[in-house]
């Protein structure tokens, strides 16, 4: 989730940065070499940096992690046996921290870089009947590198150069859209997404590759079937002019980016099979590399590597308050978990009464409601995976559960007023985030919602 924060100067390198390098290298470490005193040192670490960035974090985000502190502090004093299980969702919380940063690494020379530029004005310079699906599509997988910038990329490039406003444009309007529906989407399958991450991480019996596989599948048949009924309101309508038109970009551009991206997610995977690493640590891992051999590829244009490296390291607090926000969703969700399995409902959702199909759809539909009332959808995807995870029904049916909070967290980012995407879309088409999560996606979350309830009722009935 990307809100407005306070932009540190490029290339200014604050004792906060070198917080950031500390703690992600003894992330890396503490994973790789299976040692969990320095795996708990960045967890520590984590707690401090937040500490430190408490004034340029967003309020909502300070809200959090004052929540996190204290349902950290009441469950040690309720349950002190509980201590090591809070420490562990404090280290996985930090993971979680760890890649919004590293994520913030890789968009500095991606976003300034000719070629992805070039891509995404070929996306735009297909005819008007077919540019939705193609922007669709073509976010979806730019996304992986690009993450939300590419929804900014698109609304730069469909502004005149003249300096007409068209923000009140259905056409313009509708290639934004695409690109948000797009960068939405690719959640539900990327293993260097943040939900598929908690997601793995909180269902431990899950087959990660057999999730990529079943979620990328169903994707693929949204992109063809939102590529043809696009579900867009009166407000931002296909265009029917080349009104959006790019007479620019290059196919050979639009090659290169993607099968950077595809290489990006192979390096990953490998990572993750070879070191036995969780997707979270892998992504950790690889995204930093991945950035400094990009930099050291990029032409100059007269600035010295050294600068651009400064510049980059600088971009790893850019996402500040949505690290805070995901480090304290998962320290919440724990403590949360620890009350309902203390509480009298703990032996009715543990019994094999709630290993039904009825429960994840309920839960399809709860996260991205709680996410349409101004909820963080991470809470709601980390408390669910917590609780359920170790059940029958995590236990009998973990294909299911992960498809349901993969998707799930893919409409909540639709439907919440305060996500990152909706707030750049009202930004670019001059309406209140709330607009386009409240009224111009809910028919084409809707509609997922029904194909998912589908997908996961096949699944379950296989067994999966």
């Amino acid at each position: 989730m990307r809100l407005a924060t306070v932009p540190l100067p490029r290339g200014v390198l604050t004792p906060g940065v070198f917080l950031q390098c500390a703690l992600l290298l003894l992330l890396i470490c503490g994973a790789i070499l299976h040692t969990t005193v320095l795996s708990k040192l960045a967890a520590i670490l984590s707690v401090i940096w937040v500490a430190t960035q408490w004034t340029r974090l967003i309020p909502l985000a300070r809200l959090f992690v004052g929540i996190a502190a204290a349902c950290f502090a009441l469950c040690i004093l309720l349950w002190p046996e509980a201590a090591p299980r809070l420490m562990t969702a404090l280290v996985q919380g930090t993971g979680f921290a760890g890649l919004m940063m590293v994520l913030g690494l890789l968009r500095q020379p991606v976003k300034r870089a000719e070629v992805t530029r070039e891509a995404a004005e070929y996306l735009l310079s297909f005819r008007p009947k077919h540019r939705y699906g193609s922007v669709l599509a073509g976010a979806q997988f730019m996304a992986l590198m690009f993450n939300i910038g590419i929804i900014a990329m698109i609304g730069d490039l469909t502004q005149p150069t003249d300096g007409r406003d068209v923000r009140h444009d259905p056409a313009r309007r509708a290639m934004v859209m695409a690109a948000m529906r797009g960068a939405a989407l690719v959640s539900i399958w990327s293993p260097m997404s943040l939900g598929f991450a908690i997601v793995t991480a909180g269902v431990p019996t899950i087959d990660p590759m057999q999730l990529i596989a079943v979620a990328f599948g169903f994707t693929a048949l949204l992109l063809i079937l939102s590529g043809h009924f696009p579900l867009l309101p009166k407000a931002a309508q296909l265009p029917t002019e080349d009104v959006c038109k790019s007479e620019t970009g290059s196919v050979l551009s639009l090659v290169k980016v993607l099968g950077a991206s595809a290489l990006l997610l192979m390096l990953t995977i490998t990572l993750h099979r070879t070191l036995a690493l969780s997707f979270t640590l892998s992504a950790v891992v690889v995204l930093p590399v991945f950035s400094l051999i990009w930099l050291a590829l990029e032409p100059s244009r007269g600035v010295a590597y050294g600068e651009r490296l400064r510049s980059a390291l600088a971009a790893l607090a850019d996402l500040r308050s949505e690290s805070a926000l995901f480090l304290s969703a998962n320290v919440i969700g724990a403590a949360l978990s620890l009350v309902i399995q203390a509480s009298p409902l703990w032996p009715l959702l543990s019994n094999g009464g709630f290993a039904s199909l009825p429960t994840l759809i309920l839960c399809l539909f709860a996260i991205p409601l709680a996410a349409a009332l101004y909820l963080p959808n991470s809470i709601m995807v980390v408390l669910t995976a917590q609780v359920l995870g170790p059940t029958v029904l995590g236990q009998s049916h973990p294909l299911a559960l992960g498809l349901t909070l993969c998707i799930g967290w893919a409409l909540a980012i639709c439907v919440n007023p305060i996500s990152a995407m909706n707030l750049i879309v009202g930004r670019f088409c001059d309406v209140p985030a709330s607009r386009v999560a409240h009224l111009w996606n809910v028919r084409f979350v809707a509609v997922t919602f029904v194909l998912a309830a589908l997908l996961i009722g096949f699944v379950f009935q296989l067994g999966g």
